[in-house]
């Protein structure tokens, strides 16, 4: 019976072998790999398999190939960080949802103007409290283009994060998630929900997602409690696909 090990593809286990090398410092920004004759010879491969290896390596952002020169180990991008608004603000605790209404917003051209929704004067908006061990965290208002025949079923609007709530209400394909931090203060109408003092500063989380051609199909704007509400983020190098 042959075992995990040996199903995986060997020039997969060169290039996992070369990145342990990589992230344990046994190969340092700017060194150059062995030629692919030197790797074919030591891993017992060929140079076509070396070149696969080589191939997922550079994909990876690990190293980088210069015509004529080699392979070169190449310094890990942290740069990128991923934030999952899904799972995130409140720690382990659950956050839990509370629909505050639902509104059909009518020939407002100014509102579908500053939403981005050119031509569109019709705008559905759903608004929702996040609650966390009964306190509330956040309020969420959610703007969509309306779809005439496409009604939005009472648990979408409850219990869909935005990004699956635009997916399925829209006929276009989203391909573009836009995001906007910045600091507010409460409205009196948001610190009375919020149950907090007016004038209070608040995160604010604004979404823009688009289909092609940088077509608007839904906003959400997400008001914050300042001490109930903690936004995190990871980095996840490319390497992490290897």
């Amino acid at each position: 019976m042959r075992n995990r090990e040996n199903l995986i593809p060997v020039y997969y286990r060169l290039a996992e072998d070369i990145k342990h090398q990589i992230e344990s410092g046994v190969l340092k920004d700017g060194n150059i790999l062995p030629t692919e004759a030197q790797l074919g010879e030591q891993y017992a491969i060929s140079r076509m398999t070396v070149r696969q290896g080589i191939a997922l390596l550079a994909e990876a952002g690990l190293i980088e190939t210069v015509k004529g020169k080699g392979s070169f180990v190449t310094r890990l991008r942290l740069n990128q960080l991923v934030i999952d608004l899904k799972n995130n603000g409140t720690g382990k605790e659950k956050l839990h949802y509370k629909l505050i209404g639902v509104n059909l917003i009518r020939n407002n051209l100014e509102l579908a103007r500053e939403l981005g929704f050119s031509g569109e004067t019709n705008v559905i908006m759903v608004k929702r409290l996040l609650v966390k061990e009964n306190l509330p965290v956040a309020i969420e208002e959610k703007f969509l283009r309306y779809q005439k025949g496409k009604p939005l079923l009472e648990t979408q609007l409850e219990y869909a994060d935005f990004p699956e709530l635009v997916a399925k209400h829209q006929d276009s394909v989203p391909v573009r998630n836009d995001m906007a931090i910045s600091v507010s203060v409460l409205s009196a109408e948001q610190a009375k929900l919020l149950e907090a003092d007016e004038m209070l500063p608040a995160l604010v989380v604004k979404q823009v997602i688009y289909a092609k051609e940088d077509i608007s199909l839904g906003v959400s704007i997400m008001v914050c409690h300042k001490d109930r509400f903690e936004l995190t983020a990871t980095s996840y190098p490319l390497s992490g696909r290897l």
